[in-house]
């Protein structure tokens, strides 16, 4: 629960002991351990497993909203990860299809190539892609244009895939959204004197029904001063994943970091705002509301890039929903807000 504020001991840190002779015995094998290892080197080859390539699925269906499904590749831990080799991660020339209340609809592919700017800045927000990176590859994705083929809060949707000899497919339920109380801003007050840099709240009243998920996904849409978006789609930080295990009918306050957009190379994601909205912000929230298998995958897939501190290695730890493949399919209740970053 993202409310929740739990202290770890950090690796590194040293504490006072205050006996010196306990001290020199504890260090004494340590560094007896550290001799014996400096004079017994020798090159060790280590014969890594080799993993199957399987394909990953990343697709979603929102209310009023047409399916977004991406279909990439698993990559090797050692895989490069340039421009092109990111651009060769994604499958084009699958054929898609969403089965609901007896109707089936065939998606179409559009690749990025062929589309304008206006165009790539809706597909960045629809898929949560980077715009640089849509603009300098040629990514395909699946998706219809037709009016008639959106989401319905309630509906379950059935998706199918055939890909390069594989067959893949998954069902998901958009549930009911659950509005947020509130939402508001505070000052993170870390540095003193710091009258700037701070957190996104929000309060939240869970149904009084078990198995209710959430995430959180947030994009400051004021401009920087050369004009452009902040923040050109939604972001998930890491970790905006969570459940009703410990908190089903209850009204209760949490807090958010602000998500790094990859691929951006934005300043303030390198300097002392990072993970900080600022005032003068305005953020756009999106809460959404998701079933328990959704849940599973986006909750173990925020601890394995969190851990690995990787994002194209094996998602081996990742909980999928996918028959025949890894990644997801979410139906996905949503629920709209505004935040203004005041002092």
């Amino acid at each position: 629960m993202p409310s929740s504020l739990t202290l770890y001991p950090v690796l590194g840190t040293q504490y006072p002991i205050p006996n010196t002779n306990l001290r020199k015995m504890k260090l004494l094998p340590l560094a007896l351990l550290l001799l014996f290892l400096t004079s017994c080197e020798k090159d060790i080859t280590v014969d890594l497993p080799q993993v199957p390539e399987q394909l990953v699925v990343e697709g979603t269906i929102e209310p009023g909203m047409p399916p977004f499904v991406i279909l990439t590749r698993t990559q090797s831990f050692f895989s490069p990860t340039d421009l092109n080799s990111i651009a060769n991660m994604f499958v084009s020339g699958a054929t898609v299809t969403v089965t609901s209340n007896g109707e089936t609809w065939a998606l179409d592919q559009v690749c990025s190539s062929i589309l304008d700017s206006a165009s790539i800045a809706l597909a960045a927000e629809a898929t949560g892609l980077s715009p640089v990176l849509l603009a300098a590859a040629n990514i395909c994705i699946y998706t219809s244009a037709n009016p008639a083929y959106v989401g319905i809060i309630g509906r379950t949707y059935r998706l199918d895939i055939n890909a390069e000899g594989k067959t893949l497919s998954a069902v998901s339920t958009i549930p009911e959204p659950v509005a947020l109380d509130s939402v508001w801003f505070q000052l993170a007050l870390q540095t003193s004197g710091d009258d700037s840099l701070g957190y996104a709240w929000a309060r939240i009243t869970d149904p009084d029904t078990m198995g209710n998920g959430y995430r959180w996904m947030a994009q400051r849409i004021n401009h920087r001063a050369n004009g452009e978006v902040k923040d050109p789609n939604y972001i998930s930080p890491l970790g905006s994943t969570y459940n009703d295990q410990y908190i089903n009918g209850l009204t209760f306050d949490f807090t958010e970091v602000r998500g790094q957009q990859y691929f951006a190379g934005n300043t303030d994601d390198n300097n002392e705002e990072k993970g900080f909205f600022k005032v003068g912000d305005t953020i756009a929230v999106k809460a959404l509301s998701i079933g328990r298998k959704e849940y599973d995958f986006y909750s173990s897939y925020d601890t394995n890039v969190g851990s690995l501190g990787d994002l194209f290695s094996t998602p081996a730890n990742v909980k999928t929903n996918i028959t025949g493949g890894l990644g997801i399919w979410a139906g996905r209740g949503v629920y709209l807000d505004t935040i203004i970053c005041l002092p």
